[in-house]
């Protein structure tokens, strides 16, 4: 039985371009997606860490100066020394994603740790605001690296205790001199307070000299300690849950499907009435869209925050954002769907599952290939996820994200503007 379905699609060879557009998305969707998803912990040495060092090293012991030689050396993780002022700048900024803070304290008390073991709290900093998934990852890290720190304490303890312990064979050394002296002294017939006064320095001498053995023979057990030194988290911009740090990548991708679903669903170029100015037919098309578009974001910041439970720092400011974002998607999408019709809606799919990848939504950005790293501070949902993230969890400005999403509300607005004003002697569609 011969297909009628064939002989149609050789009749009308336009529709070959719309299913071949439409094999293609499920390629695309995974790859990209996978590409940015393939191998993020095999890439933590691309992930910019820092280490503060503010310990004060004692004249036996520079555990804080050792500790730093060897994160900075380290090829398995990005650490960069600096100073606190700075690492805590760029960890709120998000350009670090870790900040180990070593305390001015630390190489006095691990040099006490053989007649004062305790233990020593140690502080790093994640910014679960800025990328939750980023947050837990630091800390795996830290987990493993609390073993190597634990190690590096305990070396330069024992150190130490070598450098006590000749320096306590060296006493008693002497002290065994003094017995030598005085040993002989009373054989030469010296006066008795002269003796008297000899052994009170010998007897000083040996008790010295013992107190040192004793505290070094009860320091060497201190290699028995599993953990002198322990790491606490602190993040600077904490997150109640998982979805509220995931919260700016979904949210930007529901307003991305939004404008092309309706682009695809709802042809923007068709007039329904005859207008004496291009400029009205634009702004009542225009008029109705925009206010639909921004209906769907209210409709979608209501359901995230009363079914969800998304409690953002900012919640005013977090909902017009999302209506400044529809507007700048929905901008970009209808101008190429108008210009270049079904075409351009597809290309607009394609170029929003690129951005699922491109976006560092799931993990940082850091642990992708390089393309996605460079391309990654362009795309509109890059720039829009940066300002819901400041709203939601981080605070601070977002005057920077506003005027570039303002600035391509204008750009393709200008460009839909250009298509009416082009067919601007079309009949209208009753």
């Amino acid at each position: 039985m011969k297909s009628r379905e064939w002989s149609y699609l050789k009749k009308h060879p336009a529709l070959w371009r719309i299913l071949l557009g439409i094999l293609v998305v499920p390629l695309v969707y995974a790859a990209t997606f996978l590409a940015s998803v393939w191998n993020p912990y095999g890439e933590l040495h691309n992930l910019p860490m820092a280490v503060v060092n503010q310990d004060r090293s004692t004249q036996t012991l520079a555990w804080g100066r050792q500790v730093t030689h060897e994160l900075t050396r380290s090829k398995s993780l990005q650490f960069h020394e600096m100073g606190a002022a700075r690492a805590q700048r760029e960890l709120r900024s998000g350009k670090l994603f870790l900040v180990l803070k070593i305390p001015a304290n630390t190489s006095r008390r691990l040099s006490r740790l053989a007649t004062d073991p305790q233990q020593l709290r140690v502080t790093y900093q994640t910014n679960a605001g800025q990328s939750a998934i980023a947050a837990k990852m630091g800390n795996s890290a830290m987990t493993k690296l609390q073993a190597t720190l634990n190690q590096a304490a305990v070396q330069g303890e024992l150190q130490a205790i070598q450098r006590q312990t000749a320096q306590a064979g060296k006493r008693v050394t002497a002290t065994a001199g003094q017995v030598t002296q005085v040993t002989r002294a009373l054989a030469a017939g010296l006066p008795a307070s002269q003796v008297v006064a000899a052994n009170t320095a010998i007897a000083n001498g040996l008790a010295q000299g013992g107190q040192q053995l004793r505290a070094t023979q009860s320091a060497q057990q201190l290699k028995n300690l599993a953990a002198p030194i322990k790491l606490v988290q602190h993040d600077v911009a904490p997150v109640p849950n998982n979805g509220t740090g995931m919260a700016p990548y979904f949210m930007t991708i529901s307003l991305f499907v939004g404008c092309i679903t309706l682009n695809i669903i709802y042809d923007a170029g068709k007039r329904h009435g005859n207008y004496r100015r291009f400029v009205n037919a634009w702004l009542d098309k225009m008029g109705f869209l925009w206010g639909f578009v921004m209906l769907a974001a209210s409709g979608m910041w209501l359901g995230t925050y009363y079914i969800n439970g998304l409690r953002p720092l900012e919640p005013v400011k977090t909902y017009l954002l999302s209506l400044l974002i529809i507007l700048a998607f929905f901008s970009l999408v209808t101008c190429f769907r108008l210009w270049l019709g079904l075409t351009g809606a597809w290309l607009m799919l394609i170029f929003m599952l690129f951005q699922i990848g491109c976006s560092g939504g799931t993990y940082p950005i850091q642990l992708t290939n390089p393309l996605y790293r460079a391309v990654h501070p362009y795309l509109p949902m890059t720039i829009a996820m940066n300002g819901l993230h400041h709203t939601i969890s981080l605070g601070g400005s977002i005057s920077g994200v506003v005027g570039i999403l303002v600035g391509m509300i204008v750009v393709f607005s200008l460009g839909t503007l250009g298509f009416f004003y082009w067919h601007r002697r079309d009949a209208a569609v009753l």
